[in-house]
């Protein structure tokens, strides 16, 4: 009886790391060639690789480089203003002394009032120090640095050798969903991305994320953000857009879904502003796609 118990857990391990590839028809649609309303006025924000909207203040919205930068984020509002603090009409970002930016390639926010940045970059899938950092959101006017709350180091649990024989554990997309962070991984060797989610948030120890879905996106996963009550889900990739509205919990990939064919240059920032998703591009440009404009294929 105790084997058959073993035998019972492994079998679901196995299950859980090998889940089938939900897919849904995309019906042939033109492409939508976005047109840029704004662009970023910081001369220092040269490759935007993230977008959230702040849940504190009003019109204050978030990015930070692409990797290779300082550990650092930028202020700004929905024209592509910089917030400068009030003794310093020249340098808007917001320094993180204690952070080491390797490979920052995400942000995201929750409603307690955090950023969490990704560490999450990882091109040739051999990274074993992927972590987020949580930091309490700073008013832009009146500070220039802050600290890390908290560090989260984690791992994939389905990467089992470093590099894997498949190029799919890459990520640039974290989101914060009724009270849980989550990551979508891009992937090199097909057309899917997997849904994880953290059950621990230890600062101590590796994580293990749970992995929920897989899911045929069609492109690589550059972003993702979730609304405020957790129910929808925006997923940026290069030439398309998807919004997931969950049905139950944080089952997304079941429930009704919208998409659309987008062209906008390199896309890697998308966050929920009202009935309008914000996108921005590392040509420092913003856009805006208003969610009603997206085609109902589920």
């Amino acid at each position: 009886m105790k084997n058959f118990i073993t035998l019972l857990f492994i079998l679901s391990i196995f299950i859980s790391l090998h889940a089938e590839v939900i897919q849904v028809e995309i019906p042939p649609m033109q492409v939508d060639t976005l047109v840029a309303y704004a662009r970023f006025e910081d001369p220092e924000i040269e490759e935007s690789s993230a977008l959230i909207k702040s849940r504190n203040f009003t019109d204050l919205y978030w990015t930070l480089n692409d990797s290779g930068d300082e550990a650092r984020i930028f202020p700004f509002n929905s024209q592509g203003e910089a917030y400068y603090p009030e003794w310093d009409n020249k340098r808007s970002e917001i320094r993180i002394p204690d952070a080491v930016n390797i490979d920052w390639e995400s942000l995201a926010i929750d409603n307690q009032g955090n950023i969490i940045i990704g560490a999450l970059g990882n091109n040739a899938n051999q990274r074993r120090d992927l972590a987020l950092y949580v930091i309490k959101e700073p008013v832009p006017t009146l500070a220039n640095k802050t600290r890390v709350l908290k560090t989260i180091p984690f791992y994939y649990p389905d990467q089992n050798s470093f590099p894997p024989e498949k190029i799919n554990f890459d990520c640039e997309a974290q989101f914060a969903a009724q009270d849980n962070y989550y990551l979508l991984s891009k992937h090199r060797s097909d057309r899917n991305t997997k849904l994880y989610r953290f059950d621990n948030l230890e600062p101590h120890q590796e994580n293990e994320l749970t992995l929920l879905a897989e899911f045929e996106i069609d492109g690589a996963v550059t972003a993702a953000d979730a609304s405020a009550d957790g129910t929808m889900l925006a997923v940026l990739t290069y030439n398309n857009v998807w919004v997931f509205v969950a049905q139950n919990g944080d089952d997304f990939f079941n429930g009704e879904i919208y998409y659309k064919n987008i062209s906008a240059k390199q896309c890697e920032g998308i966050c929920f502003d009202g009935d309008t998703l914000m996108i921005s591009n590392e040509q420092k440009e913003l856009f805006r796609l208003p969610i009603d404009h997206l085609s109902k294929i589920k």
